[in-house]
């Protein structure tokens, strides 16, 4: 733009002297070969401040062309300027909210850290176990717990044909049984989260009902009592018919008696201590018993031990096949204690 510039200046001045030129042949005094000249001159003057003319107009529309191109660049600058100053910005609040969410972050793990269970303090060591109560929603709570544990047949498989394979085996293989394995877990799981200061008494059950630890009440803080009751319920067999109401009579002649009530058990009874007398409403179909039937001794086993909802009843129904009025009974049981039924996956505990 400079040297467009110099150029207008250039033919400006070459202007002004033709002008002055032509001023002074105009004025000229003398006879006709001077005014001859003049004439003639002016007309070359004429023609050369077109052409000077017509020069200064192409560059003068070059010069805007070019001006208008370099404001042109120069609005797509400011512009990119802008959007780089807007992100800049926008970075700058991305850094403040990541280092306020890293600043949160870290406070949070050293809250987990203090918050984290003393797993050292635990009585009964469970190492292959984790905090999962709060993830199921159910936790071991009472002051005197009552461990309900059914070591019937059907306990070790969860296939009917599997059951009665184990059924008609030694007690070495009745014992190797996968859903008998689990049970045996589900103990422990229990037993590693007594509350401190309480008390557990744990009966097995099949078609009679046992006290584990000699009919006594066990300390949760009692090391080698807990121990032995965990070694006890590891030399049990399931074999036999499940007895319901077997397993609720001892419970009530625990002394003194028990505030919660957790059972492990896979299904509804086959069999209880009043069970000829309700004979004539259920039929036998070989060796096995009906679904209706077995519903009904399940009611009248709870009807005839437990009429007093003084005690809160959580179950953990591991499944069976063929019992599918286990469940909603079982949940009914519960929910009237105001306690849960758990039904667990696979692969728990």
């Amino acid at each position: 733009m400079g040297s467009n510039l110099a150029f207008l200046d250039v033919m400006a001045c070459g202007l002004g002297a033709a002008v002055l030129l032509f001023l002074i042949v105009k004025h000229h005094t003398g006879g006709p070969p001077v005014a001859e000249a003049a004439v003639s001159s002016e007309r070359e003057v004429l023609s050369m401040l077109q052409l000077a003319e017509a020069s200064l107009s192409e560059k003068i529309k070059a010069v805007d062309q070019q001006i208008a191109a370099d404001e042109a660049v120069n609005q797509s600058n400011e512009k990119l300027l802008d959007e780089y100053r807007a992100k800049q910005a926008q970075l700058a609040a991305l850094k403040i909210e990541i280092a306020t969410e890293q600043a949160r972050n870290a406070a949070l793990e050293k809250e987990v850290v203090r918050r984290q269970p003393q797993n050292e303090a635990d009585v009964l060591k469970n190492r292959q176990l984790g905090e999962e109560d709060y993830l199921i929603g159910m936790k071991v709570e009472g002051r005197r717990i009552a461990i309900m544990i059914d070591r019937s047949a059907s306990m070790t498989d969860r296939k009917l044909v599997d059951i009665i394979k184990r059924k008609i085996g030694s007690d070495a293989n009745k014992a190797k049984g996968p859903k008998w394995h689990r049970t045996i877990r589900v103990a422990r799981w229990l037993l590693a989260r007594l509350p401190h200061d309480s008390q557990v008494a744990v009966i097995a059950f099949n078609d009679k009902a046992k006290v584990l630890n000699r009919g006594r009440w066990a300390a949760s803080r009692d090391a080698a009592q807990l121990n032995g009751l965990v070694a006890e319920i590891a030399s049990l067999v399931p074999t036999g018919a499940t007895n319901l109401e077997a397993g609720l009579v001892a419970l009530n002649k625990l002394s003194p008696a028990p505030t919660d009530i957790y059972m492990i058990t896979d299904g509804l009874p086959t069999q209880s201590i009043s069970s000829p007398g309700i004979s004539t409403r259920c039929k036998r179909k070989a060796q096995s018993v009906s679904g209706r039937c077995r519903a009904i001794l399940f009611s009248t086993s709870i009807s005839k031990t437990l009429s007093r909802a003084s005690k809160k009843v959580n179950v953990i129904l591991l499944p069976l096949e063929g019992d599918p009025a286990a469940a909603p009974l079982y949940w009914n049981w519960t929910a009237l204690t105001g306690g849960l039924l758990l039904v667990p996956a696979v692969g728990w505990p």
